[in-house]
């Protein structure tokens, strides 16, 4: 695995740390989300006489445990009970590559645990089904303020997508929003070397690749830098991925492998808008002048352009410093900073993360629904609060018996504001949590040398720079739907297969840009029209 999508992998576990499509009708959550005040006295995190919740866990293969600890006894689940007073048992357990099939043949059996985690298109399998409890009335009682908070942080968003039929049916999942836009991270040595601005439109990035490839900006006399890099097996990632082209095509009001609303509220599959068209042949132009990587195509690592100081600019998400330690390494001197690129109207366009990707489910007739509540809000405390056993656990461990992530949607902009007022004085360390402790005294540091060490740069230089940069007002869209459909199932593979052979070959020069307009038609005619309209019913649920 590469450097850098080893630092992708890196960044996904520590959003555990910094953290963890709507689907449904926008006011289904309304009430679920209310603050209203509990009939009686409830403790949000224990309850008062033990019960058994029993679950199923993946074990993945670096799973270590003390001596005398088993999956279903250890400090974990030894805390949990102390804390909640809920003994979880372990139905069964699986390697993380079987998890998933033995999971799916226990749910076709209804053979399922009182409580688990599952994906949205389980969730919403399992509530068509019937297979699920009801939670709208325990999470209005037991549901503690903090949980709420982070639920708030999304406009309720998270708890609509839990929603099915008008009913509360799962504990919703938090992804942080700051993975959303795409942002061009350019080398500042580079464009003071060549004597340009950091640009903001398509045009103006134009001018500066043309620098960067033809000025020497490395100052080593040859023709050995390239323009912006691209990778082999997607045009533009869904989430926060690395060199690809998304903050392109959002310049152009087009958001691929999304489902959306036009202009006209209804739903299209992103792929397949006018503004798709625009931006793959404004691609395919910037590749045809030479200022695209010309093997990005077939590189397998391209991560290694920015590592070797071969390119200064490539698109990635906020956290990318954490990616950049080994560039600095190699050249201390190199300057990242990030910018975002706008549209023919002077606006940054984003696609928002889905706000939910898993859910903590329950299994219809288990007697104790509220035990999930009160476990979530326990695990939350534990996580953002924790207590002086808790510090003393990982909270990232696979033996925790269920672990999703819950946390502000907006985590990453509080810490960059938190940090700014520390480092202003408004702030005292010491009321900081661990982490961002430590991001400030790495601050300090740099500051008196900066980059000199990469490692005190990389953390503060994400949320100061890259966390920064979110803070510009943005033009959002929001995906409406990101489960699977019946049709999808049978038909998605080739339908995706379809659409990233000839968005490569338009980019490329194989194919020319109408090659789009048959690439739409075919997409309508071998499932995607039956495609929308399952989506659009499965909105109505």
């Amino acid at each position: 695995m590469n450097k850098l999508m080893k630092a992708v992998s890196f960044v996904m576990a520590a959003s555990l740390v910094l953290a963890g499509c709507v689907g449904g009708n926008a006011n289904k959550a309304g009430n679920v989300g209310s603050n209203e005040a509990n009939p009686e006295t409830v403790d949000y995190f224990k309850l008062p006489e033990p019960v058994e919740m029993s679950v199923i866990k993946s074990v993945g293969p670096g799973l270590k445990l003390k001596s005398g600890e088993t999956i279903e006894d250890n400090e974990y689940t030894n805390y949990v009970f102390n804390k909640t007073n809920i003994k979880t048992k372990v139905l069964w357990d699986a390697s993380s590559t079987d998890f998933d099939q033995k999971m799916q043949l226990a749910i076709a059996n209804n053979e399922i645990p009182d409580a688990m985690i599952v994906d949205e298109k389980t969730f919403r399998a399992m509530a068509a089904a019937d297979q699920l409890e009801d939670l709208t009335a325990v999470y209005k009682r037991y549901a503690s303020p903090q949980i709420k908070d982070f639920y708030k942080s999304t406009e309720d968003k998270a708890l609509e997508k839990a929603t099915y039929d008008g009913k509360l049916m799962a504990i919703p999942s938090v992804a942080i929003q700051a993975d959303a836009p795409s942002i061009l991270w350019l080398r500042q040595d580079w464009l003071d070397k060549v004597n340009l601005k950091a640009p903001k439109t398509i045009d103006e990035l134009k001018q500066v690749l043309h620098a960067f490839i033809e000025k020497d900006p490395d100052g080593n006399g040859q023709a050995d830098t390239i323009g912006l890099t691209g990778n082999s097996f997607q045009l533009a990632t869904e989430g926060g991925g690395i060199h690809d082209f998304k903050g392109i095509f959002n310049a152009f009001h087009s958001y691929p492998m999304i489902w959306i609303k036009d202009e006209n509220g209804e739903v299209v599959y992103g792929s397949t808008t006018f503004g798709m068209k625009q931006a793959l042949s404004a691609i395919h132009e910037m590749y045809a002048e030479g200022l695209i990587d010309k093997e990005f195509a077939l590189r397998k690592n391209p991560d290694d352009l920015v590592l070797n100081g071969k390119a200064g600019a490539f698109f990635g998400p906020w956290w990318v410093p954490w990616a950049l330690i080994d560039s600095l390494k190699h050249n201390p001197k190199a300057n990242w900073k990030p910018f975002m690129i706008e549209d023919a109207k002077g606006q940054y366009n984003i696609a928002s993360v889905p706000v939910s990707n898993f859910f903590l489910v329950v299994r219809k007739g288990y007697a104790h629904p509220e035990a999930a509540v009160v476990y979530s809000n326990m695990r939350v405390q534990a996580e953002r609060t924790p207590d002086e056993q808790a510090i003393k656990l990982d909270p990232g461990h696979g033996l925790w018996p269920l672990l999703m992530t819950v946390d502000y949607a907006d985590a990453a902009t509080r810490k960059h504001d938190l940090l700014l007022d520390a480092l202003a004085g408004k702030v005292k360390k010491e009321e900081m949590d661990g982490e961002m402790q430590l991001v400030y005294e790495q601050e300090l540091r740099d500051r008196k040398n900066p980059r000199k060490n990469p490692d005190d740069w990389a953390a503060p230089a994400a949320y100061l720079l890259g966390a920064g940069i979110l803070k510009l007002p943005m033009n959002v869209t929001d995906p409406v739907y990101s489960a699977m459909t019946k049709t999808m199932e049978s038909r998605w593979a080739n339908l995706q297969k379809m659409e990233t052979e000839t968005f490569y070959k338009i980019v490329l020069g194989d194919e020319p840009i109408n090659a789009f307009d048959q690439f739409v038609k075919d997409w309508k005619e071998q499932g995607g029209d039956k495609i929308v309209e399952e989506v659009k019913e499965e909105l109505k649920k």
